[in-house]
C-alpha cells in the first residue's frame, strides 16, 4: 500500500535467452508494471498524507519473486523507491517541503524488496505452487497480511525516523499501508500466478474462473470508489468554491471602484483655469487612500517638454522642495536625474507623505510605465500598466493605474494625469484575508499581453503548471488589461475534507473481491484436484494389465509360470533369453527341459519343495538350448486360483555372482599388483604348512626377501618403472621356484617365500640355501623396464621350522633379522638366522630406545677438532662432532649409534640439537674474544631433504643474531646426490642467507661434475681415505692433487681431513691445500678444551712463534 507522500516496490518477470539478459528484460517488465499499478494505486490514496488503499505492486511483486525467484528483487526496490518519488518529481528536485525525502523513498524500496524476499521464503515453505488444496488457499489468505507487515513497518518507520511524518499520523498510515499492502497481495498476487504461474496448465484454466471475477469485481468497486469520491469531493469543497468565488468577486468590485473614482477626479480636475493645489490633491487623495490601505499611493503627474523643464525645476525647488529634479530610476530602480528627452510626465503631488521621495519621476524614462501612459492619453480612460517592478519593492512585481485629464472640451489639451500604485502581493493578500479563509491559496498572471506574466503567486507547483481538479479560475478586467485569477485549496484544508466512507467501501469491498478470489481459487484447485484423480485413476486402471505385463517382459530375472503337471504355462523376455529359447517357445515346454529333476521325483514335487523351504530360494543347474549348463537360483510361490494350481519361479543366472566371489576371494587373498599372495593369504598358508610340517616331522623355510636400492630407482625413474620392477621380480621368482611353494609379497619391496618339505623331498639348509642362491642370482640380473636397463639385486634372510621358530609370528621376524643382517654384509647375499643376529638385534632396538632417552636427558655433548691453515698454522675454525655420554655404557662411539638415529628418524631431533648447541657456541665465542672462528657441521641425509631445515636455520639466525659466515654447513657427497636438483637449490638457498657450504668426503660418492659445477659450495674436504696413503700410494696422490686443482679452477676453498703426519700436511700445502683438520694438529676435545687450546695458538699466532700447542 502507498501514499502520494510515501510510496512503494515492485512487480513479474519476464523469460531468459541469456542469463543476464533473461533476468534484465524481467527485471525490466516488472518495474515498468510496479511503477505503473503503483502509480494508479497513488490515485485513490485519501491525501499527500495517506496511504492507498489498493497497492497491486505488492501482489505483483510476491507472485513473481516467488515464481521467478530472487534475481528480481532489484525491480523490486527499484520500483518502490520511483513510485515515491514521481510524485514529487514536478518540483524537479528529489526533497521538497512537505514532500518525501529521498532517504524514505530508499526505506520503502529496502521494505518493498525485503517483503517479497520474506514472502518467497515463507510461501515456498509453506504452499504449493499450484495452490489446488483448501489449505493452501487458506495458507495463502492468512499470510498475506502477515507478510504486509513487513514493508508497513518499514517504510514507516523510516518515515517517522526522518521525520516525514508527524507522530501522530504514523498510525494511521501504517495501518492504510498494510491494508492496501494486503488487499494488493490478496487481488494482484493470483492474476500474476495466472499470467506466470506454475503449473502452466492449472493457471492458464483460471484465466476465466478466477481471473475474469476478480478484474471485473475489483474494477467495478474501483468504478463506484471514484465516483462516490467525486460526490464527497463536491460536497465537501462547496465551502472552497463559494470563498473563490466572493474573492474574485471582491477583487473585481474593488477594481471597478478604482476605476469610477480616477475617472470621476478625472472630470472634476479637467477646468483648465483652475491650478491643482498641493492641498487640494492631498484633501481628496488622502480621503480615498485611508480608507483602502490596500493601495501603496496616489500621485498627481505634470505633462511637460524638453524647453519647459528648467523653468519647472527651478518652480519646484521653490515650492516642492530645495533639491527638486526631474528624476528616473536605472535597472536597480535607484533614482537619478533624468535623461533629456523631448517629454516628460512628472510626479508633483503624491500622497500618502512618506512617499515623497518620489517627486520629480519621470513617467516616460521607463518602457512599462511609458507605455502605460501613452495608451491612457489615447484612450482617455482609466488604463492599468502591465506588471512593473515598482520603487518601493524593486524585487516584487506591481502596477498602476492612469487616468488622463484633458481640459473641458479639447481632448488634446492635456491638463495633467491621476495615477494610482498598487503592491499585487500586499492587494492580494488584503483580499484574501477581507474574504477570511485561509485555505485558499491564489495566483494572478496578468494575460493581457502575448504570454501570461505572473503578478502573485502562492500554489505550489510551477506557474506553467495547467490547471488541477479542483481549482477555482476567474478571469478580472482591470483598466482595460485582462487579468486571470487562480485558487486552490490548500493541502491540509483537502485532506481535512477528504472522507473515509468512500475510501471504507472500496477496502470492505477489494477484500470481498479477494475472498471470492480465494473460493474461486479453491473451487479450481479442487475440480482440477478431482480431474487429476480421475484422470489418474482412469490410466492406472487401463493400464494395470500393461504394467504387469511389462513388469514380466522388462524385469532382469528370468519369471515363468507353470502348471501343476510341470509345463511352463507363460514366460518373459528374459526367461527366453536365459535359457536361449525364443518367447514363443517357452509356454508348453516340460520343466525337466529346463532344470534337472532328482530320479523318483516330479516338477511339481521339486518346485512345492523349494516353495515350502525357509527361504524359498534353490540354487541349481540350468540346461540352455545348446545344452550347456550353468548355475542359477530359483525361488517359487506357489499360487492357488479359483480354477487352477500354479507356481510362480524367479530364476536368476548365477554365473556373474560367482565370477564376482573368484574375484573378492583373489582381491582379498592376492596382491592386486603382482598377483601373489598377500600377507593375510601368506598367514593362513604358513599356519598349514607348520601344521603339515609338525604331522610329517618334515621341516620348512622361511625366506624373507628384500630389493636393494628399490626406494632410489622408486625416486629416479618414477613409481611407475617402481611397479613394473615389482611385477618383474614376482615373474622372476614365479619361474624359479616350484608350483608348491608359495610366494607372497607384504609390501613395498618385501618378499617371501614359503618352501615345505616332504618325506621325499626334505627341506634342509643346503636346499634352502641353493633355492637363497638362485633367488639372489636372478634377482641380481639387469631388468629392461620401458626401454632403460635397471639393476637392483636383493638380499634375503632365511629362518628354518622348527628350529628357527614354532609360529609364524616368530618365523616371520627372525627371517626379517636375518634378511638386516645380510643388508648389513654388502647387499646382494642371503643370510641364515642364527641366535646371535637376535641378540645384536635386540642391541639396536635397546640403543634406538635409550637414543630417546638420551636426547630428553641431555647425555649428549658436541667434541670439537680444529681446523687449521696451512699456510701459517692459525686455527680458523672447528668441525662439530656428537659423542653420546650413556651412564650404563659409557662413551658410545658415532659409528653405533648414527646408523641407528638414521633409520629410526631420530637424526632430525638430534640434528637440530646440534645445529642450535652450535650456534650459541657461535654466540658465546663472539662475546668471548673467539668471534673469528667458523664452525662446521655436518647434515644428514635427511636433514637436507626434509622441509624443516631452511626455517630452523632462519629462526636460529634472527634469535642468535650471529654472522651467518662463521656457520658453515657439510653436506656428504652422496646425500647431495642422491636428488641433484634438490640439493642444488637447497645450497642456493643456504648460500642466499650467508651461510658457509662444503661437500664432505668428496671423491667416495658418485657425483657428476656438470652437476659438482652447478652446486653453489665454498669448500670441499678432501676424504681420509684418500689423505691417508697419499704417502704411500700414487693413485690417491694423484687423487689429491687433481681434486685440488679441480676446486681451485671453480673457485672453491679446499681442506682435508684426516691429516696425521707431517708428510701428508707438506704434500698437502704443496698442492695448494688452503687447509687441514687431523690428529696431526689437534683431536676431538670438549668444548672447554678446544677454547683453551684456540686461545692459546691465537696468543702464539700473534707472538709470531710459529709451532703449534700439542692437544
Amino acid at each position: 500500500m502507498e501514499t502520494q507522500v510515501l510510496p512503494r516496490r515492485r512487480p513479474p518477470a519476464p523469460p531468459a535467452k541469456t542469463p543476464w539478459a533473461g533476468t534484465l528484460l524481467a527485471n525490466a517488465a516488472l518495474l515498468l508494471a510496479y511503477v505503473a499499478t503503483g502509480r494508479m494505486g497513488l490515485e485513490m490514496a485519501l491525501g499527500a498524507a495517506y496511504a492507498t488503499p489498493l497497492f497491486l505492486p505488492a501482489g505483483i511483486a510476491l507472485a513473481t519473486v516467488f515464481t521467478l525467484g530472487p534475481r528480481l528483487l532489484p525491480a523490486v526496490a527499484l520500483g518502490a523507491v520511483l513510485v515515491n518519488l514521481i510524485p514529487l518529481g514536478a518540483s524537479g528536485a528529489l526533497t521538497f517541503p512537505g514532500g518525501l525525502p529521498l532517504g524514505a523513498a530508499l526505506a520503502s524500496g529496502a521494505g518493498a524488496a525485503l517483503q517479497a524476499w520474506i514472502a518467497m521464503l515463507v510461501l515456498r515453505r509453506a504452499l504449493q505452487p499450484a495452490l489446488g488444496r483448501g489449505r493452501d488457499v487458506l495458507g495463502f489468505l492468512l499470510l498475506a497480511p502477515l507478510l504486509a507487515l513487513v514493508s508497513s513497518s518499514v517504510a514507516i518507520g523510516a518515515s517517522g525516523l526522518l521525520g516525514t511524518l508527524a507522530p501522530a499520523a504514523l498510525p494511521v498510515n501504517w495501518f492504510t499501508w498494510w491494508l492496501g499492502d494486503t488487499t494488493g497481495m490478496l487481488l494482484a498476487a493470483p492474476l500474476t500466478w495466472i499470467a506466470i504461474g506454475q503449473p502452466r496448465p492449472l493457471w492458464r484454466r483460471r484465466r476465466w474462473l478466477v481471473g475474469l471475477p476478480l478484474l471485473v469485481s475489483s474494477a467495478v468497486f474501483v468504478a463506484i470508489y471514484f465516483q462516490v469520491e467525486h460526490w464527497e469531493n463536491a460536497q465537501q469543497m462547496q465551502t472552497f468554491r463559494l470563498k473563490s468565488q466572493q474573492l474574485g468577486d471582491q477583487l473585481q468590485a474593488q477594481f471597478s471602484e478604482h476605476e469610477r473614482f480616477i475617472y470621476a477626479m478625472s472630470k472634476a480636475l479637467n477646468d483648465p483655469q483652475r491650478a491643482l493645489s498641493a492641498n487640494d490633491f492631498s484633501n481628496f487623495a488622502s480621503g480615498y487612500l485611508d480608507k483602502r490601505p490596500e493601495l501603496l499611493s496616489m500621485s498627481w503627474l505634470k505633462p511637460l517638454s524638453h524647453a519647459q523643464r528648467p523653468a519647472f525645476e527651478q518652480w519646484g525647488k521653490q515650492v516642492i522642495e530645495p533639491n527638486f529634479e526631474v528624476r528616473e530610476g536605472d535597472a536597480a530602480q535607484r533614482l537619478q536625474r533624468a535623461a533629456a528627452r523631448p517629454q516628460y510626465m512628472v510626479s508633483v503631488f503624491i500622497e500618502p507623505m512618506s512617499s515623497k521621495r518620489y517627486l520629480g519621476i519621470d513617467f516616460f524614462s521607463e518602457p512599462v510605465r511609458a507605455e502605460a501612459v501613452r495608451q491612457a492619453l489615447r484612450s482617455g480612460q482609466p488604463t492599468v500598466s502591465a506588471p512593473v517592478a515598482l520603487f518601493r519593492h524593486a524585487a516584487e512585481k506591481g502596477m498602476v493605474l492612469l487616468q488622463a485629464v484633458h481640459a473641458a472640451g479639447d481632448d488634446a489639451d492635456t491638463i495633467g494625469m491621476l495615477l494610482i500604485s498598487i503592491h499585487a502581493d500586499s492587494y492580494i493578500e488584503r483580499a484574501v484575508a477581507q474574504v477570511n479563509f485561509p485555505a485558499l491559496q491564489v495566483r494572478l498572471q496578468d494575460v493581457g499581453g502575448a504570454r501570461p506574466l505572473t503578478m502573485h503567486d502562492r500554489l505550489p507547483r510551477a506557474a506553467q503548471a495547467p490547471a488541477q481538479a479542483g481549482d477555482v479560475q476567474r478571469r478580472l478586467r482591470f483598466g482595460g488589461r485582462d487579468y486571470l485569477l487562480t485558487v486552490a485549496p490548500s493541502a491540509d484544508y483537502v485532506a481535512a475534507q477528504r472522507g473515509w466512507q468512500s475510501w471504507t467501501v472500496l477496502t470492505c469491498g477489494l477484500l470481498l473481491t479477494a475472498l471470492l478470489g480465494g473460493m474461486m481459487l479453491l473451487i479450481s484447485g479442487e475440480r482440477a484436484l478431482i480431474q487429476a484423480q480421475v484422470k489418474d485413476a482412469t490410466a492406472r486402471l487401463r493400464e494395470r494389465e500393461a504394467r504387469l505385463q511389462a513388469i514380466l517382459d522388462k524385469a532382469a530375472d528370468a519369471i515363468l509360470t507353470i502348471g501343476s503337471d510341470g509345463t511352463l504355462v507363460s514366460a518373459n523376455g528374459a526367461a527366453g533369453r536365459l535359457f536361449g529359447y525364443a518367447p514363443e517357445q517357452m509356454p508348453g515346454l516340460r520343466l525337466e527341459h529346463l532344470l534337472p529333476v532328482a530320479e523318483g521325483d516330479t516338477a511339481a514335487g521339486l518346485l512345492r519343495s523349494i516353495a515350502s523351504g525357509v527361504t524359498h530360494e534353490h540354487e541349481a543347474t540350468g540346461w540352455r538350448s545348446d545344452g550347456s549348463a550353468f548355475p542359477l537360483a530359483v525361488s517359487v510361490s506357489e499360487v492357488e486360483l479359483p480354477d487352477e494350481h500354479l507356481f510362480v519361479a524367479i530364476l536368476h543366472d548365477l554365473t556373474e555372482q560367482q565370477r564376482s566371489q573368484e574375484r573378492i576371494y583373489r582381491l582379498a587373498h592376492h596382491d592386486p599388483l603382482t598377483g601373489l599372495d598377500n600377507r593375510l593369504s601368506l598367514n593362513l598358508r604358513l599356519d598349514q604348512l607348520l601344521a603339515q610340517s609338525r604331522r610329517s616331522q618334515s621341516d620348512g623355510a622361511v625366506m624373507f626377501i628384500d630389493l636393494d636400492h628399490f626406494k632410489k630407482i622408486n625416486d629416479t625413474h618414477g613409481h611407475q618403472v617402481g611397479d613394473l620392477l615389482l611385477i618383474g621380480v614376482a615373474n622372476r621368482l614365479r619361474e624359479l621356484l616350484r608350483e608348491v611353494d608359495t610366494i607372497a609379497r607384504l609390501g613395498g619391496d618385501e618378499f617371501i617365500v614359503l618352501a615345505g618339505g616332504s618325506a621325499s623331498q626334505p627341506i634342509t639348509p643346503d636346499s634352502a640355501s641353493q633355492v637363497a642362491v638362485r633367488v639372489v642370482e636372478a634377482l641380481s640380473a639387469p631388468f629392461v623396464l620401458q626401454g632403460k636397463t635397471i639393476h637392483s639385486g636383493a638380499s634375503v634372510g632365511v629362518a628354518m621350522f622348527p628350529s628357527d621358530g614354532n609360529d609364524a609370528a616368530t618365523l616371520l621376524r627372525h627371517a626379517d633379522t636375518a634378511m638386516y643382517a645380510a643388508k648389513s654384509q654388502g647387499r646382494g647375499n642371503f643370510q641364515f638366522f642364527s641366535p646371535a643376529m637376535n641378540a645384536a638385534t635386540h642391541e639396536r632396538l635397546l640403543l634406538e630406545s635409550r637414543l630417546w632417552q638420551a636426547l630428553e636427558q641431555g647425555q649428549f655433548e658436541l667434541y670439537l677438532q680444529a681446523q687449521v691453515e696451512l699456510g701459517g698454522g692459525a686455527v680458523i675454525g672447528a668441525e662439530a662432532l656428537l659423542r653420546w655420554h650413556h651412564p650404563e655404557l659409557g662413551m658410545v662411539g658415532p659409528d653405533r649409534f648414527i646408523p641407528i638415529a638414521e633409520e629410526s628418524g631420530l637424526i632430525l631431533p638430534l640434528g637440530e640439537w646440534v645445529l642450535k648447541s652450535a650456534v650459541q657456541r657461535l654466540q658465546a665465542w663472539r662475546d668471548g674474544g673467539l668471534g673469528h672462528l667458523r664452525l662446521a657441521v655436518n647434515l644428514s641425509a635427511r636433514q637436507c631433504h626434509g622441509s624443516a631445515l631452511l626455517p630452523l636455520l632462519d629462526r636460529l639466525l634472527a634469535d642468535s643474531g650471529i654472522d651467518p659466515a662463521l656457520l658453515e654447513l657439510e653436506i656428504t657427497e652422496s646425500a647431495a646426490m642422491q636428488d641433484p636438483e634438490r640439493s642444488r637449490k637447497l645450497l642456493r638457498e643456504l648460500r642466499s642467507r650467508g651461510l658457509k657450504v662444503a661437500i664432505d668426503d668428496f671423491g667416495t660418492g658418485y657425483s657428476s661434475l656438470s652437476y659438482l659445477k652447478l652446486f653453489e659450495l665454498d669448500r670441499i674436504k678432501i676424504d681420509r681415505g684418500f689423505v691417508k696413503d697419499i704417502e704411500t700410494d700414487p693413485n690417491d696422490a694423484v687423487i689429491v692433487a687433481t681434486t685440488i686443482a679441480l676446486a681451485h679452477s671453480l673457485g672453491l676453498q679446499v681442506i682435508a681431513e684426516g691429516v696425521e703426519t707431517v708428510a701428508q700436511r707438506e704434500f698437502l700445502r704443496s698442492k695448494g691445500c688452503e687447509e687441514a683438520q687431523g690428529y696431526l694438529f689437534a683431536r676431538p676435545v670438549p668444548v672447554a678444551e678446544f677454547e683453551a687450546y684456540a686461545a692459546q695458538a691465537r696468543r702464539l699466532t700473534a707472538a709470531s712463534a710459529p709451532p703449534e700447542p700439542a692437544l
